[in-house]
């Protein structure tokens, strides 16, 4: 006879893999975040004057952080659904709970939505797990799910990591003239900085 497989047992533990390096990328990107936000500040300041109506301000306002994934959202919601059972402010006023538990509850019923909100299904599934509530009525297999949240993390990791501010802040001070050249060229606006320097 073969070897008998628990293909429980082997979701299981695909699962947690997948959800260890979700974990691992979230980590990754809130520090390539910090660092690419400390590297934005230093690019407005050294490239300020070559925007006329301070565009590298207005990119930044709009820069956002957060991601969105393509799950289903009617999974999503099902999930959320659950949890606001069990978290919903309006659900807990008669429950005998103390009000470090209720405001515990709360705090996880908002960021359920958040998460809803982006589609995050990592992370809905990881407050849903917190709460003993079982979701395998929705997706007994959501590895497909997590593969796509785990692309997502990477991409916007990537995206971060391409950007002229984060060049311009991995850059040496020996380096920084060629590469100051190379992307006021890329943008256009080299004839501002030779003018500058009376090469025009």
């Amino acid at each position: 006879t073969g070897v008998v497989i628990d293909d429980n047992k082997l979701l299981t533990l695909k699962r947690k893999k997948l959800q260890r390096q979700i974990l691992y990328l979230r980590t990754e990107l809130e520090e390539t975040t910090i660092i690419f936000d400390k590297c934005l500040n230093e690019f407005n300041v050294d490239f300020r004057k070559y925007f006329k109506d301070d565009k590298t301000k207005k990119s930044k306002n709009k820069t956002i952080h957060r991601v969105k994934y393509d799950i289903p959202e009617k999974d999503v919601n099902t999930v959320f659904k659950k949890i606001a059972k069990e978290t919903h402010p309006d659900k807990l006023i008669n429950k005998d709970i103390s009000d470090m538990e209720y405001d515990a509850k709360v705090d996880m019923y908002k960021e359920a939505q958040r998460s809803v909100k982006d589609r995050d299904w990592s992370r809905v599934v990881e407050i849903a797990y917190e709460l003993e509530i079982d979701i395998s009525d929705i997706k007994n297999d959501d590895s497909e799910y997590l593969n796509e949240s785990v692309k997502r993390l990477i991409k916007k990791i990537e995206q971060l990591k391409t950007t002229y501010a984060w060049k311009w802040g991995h850059t040496s001070d020996h380096e920084r003239g060629g590469v100051k050249m190379m992307i006021l060229q890329s943008l256009g606006l080299s004839e501002i900085e030779e003018k500058e320097n009376g090469n025009i």
